[in-house]
């Protein structure tokens, strides 16, 4: 076995491990008083998540994601070795515009950015959800939304 195989296999289980605490935590998440409520989640479209990639700063890349996934999902930095290096942007509520040009919205909490911080910062992947539980009370009238810009460092 080389190394390779055991590095892919390696990242294999971390990201295994990685899901499985995210589910454990998401299933121990008391949303019964969600403010939304049942009619609303009714009314709920779609769950969606995008990546774009921005700009290619040679060893380091620019990677936006919008999302409105009350499930766990995962950022990463497109290969196991490479980590993110800076949050460049990070909104929670009605955040707009497009990769690069982020604007954030009025009606978001405070929290955001230290939240993706602390959840992100040297790391090859995080794990969000997209509620109130993660980022703290959004006062929107619709549905919030996160925004996210990070920078990658190539390995």
């Amino acid at each position: 076995m080389d190394i390779s195989h055991s590095c892919r296999r390696s990242y294999i289980l971390l990201l295994v491990l990685s899901y499985s605490s995210v589910f454990v935590l998401a299933s121990n998440m008391n949303i019964s008083n969600d403010a939304r409520s049942s009619d609303a989640n009714s009314t709920f479209k779609s769950q969606t998540t995008s990546t774009d990639y921005g700009t290619d700063m040679g060893k380091e890349y620019i990677m936006c994601t919008e999302s409105n996934m009350e499930q766990p999902w995962v950022l990463s930095c497109k290969k196991p070795k490479e980590v993110i290096k800076k949050i460049n942007f990070a909104d929670y509520g009605s955040p707009s515009g497009k990769c690069e040009h982020y604007r954030r919205g009025n009606c978001g909490p405070k929290t955001t950015m230290e939240v993706a911080k602390k959840n992100c910062l040297g790391k090859n992947l995080c794990v969000f959800v997209v509620s109130d539980e993660m980022f703290g009370t959004s006062h929107c009238n619709k549905e919030a939304k996160f925004f996210i810009q990070v920078t990658c460092t190539k390995a």
